[in-house]
């Protein structure tokens, strides 16, 4: 039955020669496979990376035209009736989304029908492409329903006064002493959801444009704190870059914000960081912590080594 045929004056394959043809096949996909993953993985990194490099060249240009950058703010209670805006919000005019931006009722909540709709339209510049989803979750902060979510957040510098990593502060600059890094924060964008608006300036940035962090990558999934509303697009680096990664995190805690409020990457080894000076960088998970928050304040004086 297995016999060798022959037609034309070509042999056939046997069985057991079919049989080591498959065994080297699998072979070869099984080297080939993990290259062929990496080399996409590097290819979303890059594709992350300008998205990031968008962001910050909108910033600049948000700055070029009002003379600061973008303001992140809310007004009113932490839930739907809140009537505040985000740098995110801000920044479409300058990515390009004019008339999304137009179609924004300044001014009104997440009741009125027409804010709704647009807070649930996908920003792919927002989205990191190794992130999963169709860009729309629910369960996210303080706000039911469905909304349109996005991979990076405004650094709001390294104090911080809750959790396990709490209290940080910064010995100089703005809001030295302080570890309120939610609306008291020593980085570029706070979130201001307390009445007071921290706005900042290139002026204000004297750690050097070169040495701060503007933006970095963030995970909806692995925090609620992260969609367009002014309470979900700005991290600390109070928290350790990945913290959710490390074993001993590996469960999704909803509530817990207070250790996921951070910068967070689906790249492995690390993540991709703008800086004001509109260059991005690829940091590890293990970069020193000393460095990462003077990374994050705009005038805490650190002296900044290589990273």
């Amino acid at each position: 039955m297995f016999e060798p045929f022959c037609r034309e004056g070509r042999r056939g394959f046997t069985l057991i020669e079919l049989l080591v043809a498959i065994a080297i096949i699998s072979i070869l996909i099984a080297l080939i496979l993990p290259a062929v993953q990496q080399a996409g993985g590097a290819a979303r990194r890059m594709q992350c990376s300008s998205h990031l490099k968008q962001l910050i060249l909108a910033m600049q240009n948000y700055h070029e035209a009002h003379g600061l950058f973008p303001l992140n703010y809310g007004r009113g209670p932490f839930d739907e009736f809140n009537t505040g805006t985000s740098w995110m919000q801000q920044l479409l005019p300058f990515v390009d989304l004019q008339a999304l931006y137009n179609r924004i009722r300044f001014g009104g909540s997440l009741l009125d029908l027409q804010n709704r709709e647009v807070a649930r339209v996908v920003i792919p510049v927002y989205r990191c492409p190794s992130d999963t989803g169709i860009g729309l979750m629910e369960f996210r902060s303080n706000v039911p329903g469905l909304w349109a979510v996005n991979n990076y957040k405004a650094c709001a510098g390294s104090n911080w006064a809750w959790g396990r990593f709490s209290p940080v502060t910064s010995s100089s600059g703005r809001n030295a002493s302080n570890p309120d890094g939610l609306d008291h924060c020593n980085g570029l964008i706070c979130r201001n959801g307390s009445g007071r608006v921290i706005s900042t300036r290139l002026r204000d940035v004297r750690d050097g444009t070169s040495n701060t962090f503007a933006v970095g990558e963030a995970v909806p999934e692995w925090s609620q704190h992260t969609w367009w509303w002014f309470n979900a697009t700005t991290a600390t680096c109070a928290i350790p870059l990945n913290f959710k990664k490390q074993p001993d995190r590996q469960v999704a805690l909803e509530g817990d914000w207070w250790h996921n409020y951070s910068f967070l990457s689906r790249h492995p080894g690390g993540g991709n960081f703008g800086l004001v000076d509109g260059s991005v960088r690829f940091l590890s998970d293990s970069i020193d912590q000393t460095i990462y928050r003077g990374l994050g304040t705009i005038q805490g004086d650190e002296v900044i080594g290589e990273f």
